[in-house]
């Protein structure tokens, strides 16, 4: 059991270490950004402001962090009352404090409200189950998954950044989360070996169906405000950025089919030796039918989850149907989602045939 725990705890500090975001604010932004804690509620109002109802808090805050800790601040907390109700802060809630300089005026505002322990317990909640139900698997998981967090910020997001083609930049970190990650999570063996190769063969064809798929579609990446501000930020290549989600995105549900589909395989092979190549494949296919089937609902649902609102407002907007779906950022959805689930289908095949042609072989 403290082998566990230590696990756990060796595992956050992973996972922090490669998310250095998470403090940046405490370090490098102490003289605009700080956090407090509320030690008094002074009064509140609504007014109109900035063509809407907002609710305005009078609060003391005390500042924990930064150049002028220790200091009882007044500060106002201004947010935009939503179908008559306001968000309103608590006394003892800890709230990120942003200091600002105007022609040598400073001012201080409450910025949102602190999350970062909140985000912790749930962290920590994740890794201890992960860890104490599933074991060195767990374990095994949560290193893949910082290594996946470190190719993505140290490798992928910087080399975008520089310059680099978004497309090619993201394949390739999707090749080296796709090696790291597996062999991380299942171990060293062929049979590990065997999915790590049907997921690369699988994601090039993603990579083709994406790139195909989006120029058929004539999506230029400007789906969503999001894309639409980054490029104020330089000169994206926001086709490419698109091409380079959808590529990662497919990855997450890859590895899974393909170490399950090659599992299957092997453990067919372990119960008859002497089946043939064919019966093989016939016999790991019926296992990926099933897989399949339940994979893409899993896929459509999770994209359905993440865009909710967006279908929501498709009840509520006057646009015609087909035009609503004509939309680009609409579209974009649509093309993630389909060129998802023919990716997962295409790698029940190519898994279960790799696997079947080798565990044949070795009659």
């Amino acid at each position: 059991m403290i082998k566990k725990v230590i696990s756990i705890f060796g595992v956050l500090f992973l996972l922090f270490l490669f998310v250095p975001q998470i403090h940046a604010q405490d370090v490098d932004y102490s003289e605009q950004f700080f956090r407090g804690t509320i030690v008094g509620i002074r009064g509140s109002s609504q007014e109109e402001l900035f063509g809407a109802e907002q609710h305005i808090q009078m609060l003391d805050v005390r500042v924990d962090k930064g150049a002028e800790a220790g200091q009882i601040l007044e500060v106002d907390y201004i947010n935009q009352v939503i179908q008559g109700i306001p968000q309103r802060l608590e006394e003892g809630q800890s709230v990120v404090l942003i200091r600002s300089d105007l022609d040598g005026e400073v001012t201080y505002e409450v910025y949102e409200p602190y999350r970062l322990n909140s985000l912790f317990w749930l962290l920590l909640l994740f890794v201890g189950l992960a860890v104490i139900i599933s074991g060195r698997r767990g374990l095994s998981a949560l290193i893949g998954l910082a290594a996946t967090l470190f190719i993505l910020i140290k490798w992928v997001i910087p080399g975008i950044v520089a310059g680099g083609n978004p497309l090619l930049v993201s394949f390739g970190g999707a090749v080296a989360i796709a090696m790291i990650s597996i062999y991380l999570s299942h171990g060293f063996s062929k049979r590990t070996t065997l999915a790590v190769l049907s997921t690369l063969f699988t994601l090039c064809l993603s990579l083709l169906m994406a790139v195909l798929s989006v120029r058929f579609a004539t999506l230029f990446g400007m789906g969503s405000e999001e894309t639409v501000y980054l490029s104020s930020f330089g000169n994206f290549d926001l086709r490419g950025l698109l091409l380079g989600a959808i590529v990662i995105g497919t990855l997450g549900v890859l590895d899974d089919i393909t170490t399950t589909q090659v599992a299957a395989v092997e453990e067919i092979h372990k119960a008859n030796h002497k089946l043939s190549l064919k019966q093989l494949y016939h016999r790991g296919f019926s296992v990926g039918k099933e897989h399949i089937a339940s994979m893409i609902n899993t896929l459509v649902i999770a994209y359905v989850g993440a865009s909710f609102p967006v279908f929501l407002l498709i009840t509520k907007s006057p646009q015609p149907l087909w035009v609503i779906l004509n939309n680009e950022y609409l579209a974009e959805e649509i093309v993630r989602t389909l060129v998802g689930s023919a990716t997962l289908i295409l790698a029940v095949p190519v898994a279960t045939g790799l696997a079947a042609a080798y565990f044949a072989r070795k009659n």
